[in-house]
């Protein structure tokens, strides 16, 4: 096993480039579908334009190619640092799950692309790779934070020979309840705005706060637009909840509370943001902004929904049953 701490930084390093390139890959995505420049290339894949590199460049070529060059990198980053980090941190079960479900998810988006690509999908298709472009860069941002948790608790871990595990109890089951209801809503919510974007009917979208476009606005718009709007407004107080409950057990856990200012924070910025994408019909730059806002709310609830889980069994014992010692993993 690794043991020094320059391998820690090295895991740590690698694990947070890898969540970073993943974030750049899915702006690059969301660049590529508001330019319409996911046919930049053609209906190929792994060409472009019947080249490995195309010697012809414009706008959408340059774009698209660039989204495809990212993939490779991208999926050099995260398994580099998921073979680091489970030679390192394996006794934490938590870090083989986020390996795996992140590689998953990444393979899987790379596949939806692809398939994008080659056949002309219906914005259904174009919504669900946007929503597993998100669930990607989640599973990566989760694996980064517990990699940094797994390098702090090893430490506590060796001094005491006894591991420690990466999470504390929840004290409010409330809590736990309304964050892991709020994956799949703000799923159910993400995919709406995709599928609007993707159906062209944003472009549609007048007034704020309410609606003003006719019932007669192309591609139905206005039952669209009442329906992203209502779920973002439960979204927000739903945001406000969470923050109440974790604010009453803050001196106990300091990270969910950490995490719902952080939400709520993210909440209040996608609705701005929102209000910006209709004044300005869609807006490139607005349309980026809500994207990336969206991407730092759903992998902050994702933080809190999985902080919220008891400590795993494998990595905690009761302070009276035998353990193992870290350090050579004989019984203690």
């Amino acid at each position: 096993m690794p043991r020094g701490r320059g391998w820690g930084i090295a895991a740590f390093v690698l694990s947070l480039l890898a969540t970073i390139q993943t974030f750049i890959v899915n702006s690059m995505g969301f660049l590529d579908a508001a330019t319409g420049s996911a046919f930049g290339c053609g209906h190929e894949w792994l060409h472009c334009n019947n080249q490995i590199i195309p010697s012809q460049w414009g706008l959408h070529t340059a774009i698209e190619f660039m989204h495809r060059v990212g993939v490779p990198i991208l999926t050099v980053l995260l398994l580099a640092t998921i073979v680091l980090a489970n030679v390192r941190y394996r006794k934490w079960i938590e870090i083989p799950i986020f390996s795996a479900i992140s590689i998953f998810f990444v393979i899987l988006e790379a596949f939806l692309g692809a398939m994008a690509v080659v056949h002309d999908e219906p914005p259904a298709v174009i919504a669900t790779h946007f929503g597993v472009s998100l669930l990607a860069f989640s599973s990566s941002l989760l694996l980064t934070i517990y990699i940094w948790r797994a390098e702090r608790v090893r430490r506590a871990s060796l001094e005491s020979g006894r591991l420690m595990p990466l999470r504390e109890v929840n004290l409010t089951r409330g809590l736990r309840l309304w964050a892991w209801l709020a994956i799949p809503y703000i799923y159910i919510a993400m995919y709406v705005g995709a599928y609007i974007s993707s159906s062209d009917a944003g472009d549609s979208f007048r007034g704020w706060p309410i609606p003003t476009e006719s019932v007669t606005a192309p591609n139905d718009a206005l039952a669209l637009d009442w329906l992203h709007r209502s779920l973002a407004l439960i979204l927000v107080l739903w945001m406000v909840l969470l923050f109440v409950k974790a604010y009453r057990t803050r001196g106990e856990r300091r990270d969910l509370y950490t995490g719902t200012v952080f939400a709520l924070v993210f909440v209040v910025l996608q609705a701005f943001s929102g209000m910006y994408l209709v004044l300005t019909h869609m807006s490139l730059l607005a349309f980026l902004i809500h994207v990336s806002v969206i991407t730092g709310l759903f992998g902050t609830l994702c933080f809190i929904a999985v902080q919220t889980l008891p400590p795993s069994r494998r990595s905690v014992r009761e302070p009276d049953a035998p353990g193992r010692d870290i350090r050579t993993g004989s019984r203690i």
